[in-house]
């Protein structure tokens, strides 16, 4: 990953696109994306979409990534939530289950059932 990447990454793209799989409204938003910011916390990360304020106040969801993320050195996995804001993609949080930490460096990931 290139520093100041202002489009979403590989891993990010990767597990918008499993989530859109069950909530396909967002599907056709991903392609355009643009990436705010990338906070790493040692056992997850939160990106930060560019969010239009297209849609009604209040208009919050989240859907979870149903299937567990594969990642060497995280023995027990990694999980992911999406949160949109009217109906857009604002924040994806990634996260390690159990106490186990992660470094931020997604090669070697793969998402259980991807194809």
């Amino acid at each position: 990953m290139r520093p100041g990447q202002l489009e979403p990454n590989e891993f990010e793209l990767a597990i918008l696109d499993r989530i859109a799989q069950n909530q396909p409204s967002i599907l056709p938003l991903i392609q355009d994306l643009q990436v705010l910011s990338r906070e790493f916390t040692g056992v997850g990360s939160f990106t930060t979409f560019l969010c239009d304020d297209a849609g009604p106040d209040g208009d919050r969801q989240h859907f979870g990534l149903k299937e567990v993320i594969s990642m060497p050195h995280v023995p027990n996995g990694m999980g992911a939530i999406l949160f949109c804001e009217h109906g857009r993609p604002k924040l994806l949080e990634t996260f390690t289950y159990g106490e186990e930490h992660w470094d931020g460096v997604y090669d070697g990931f793969s998402i259980a059932g991807a194809a």
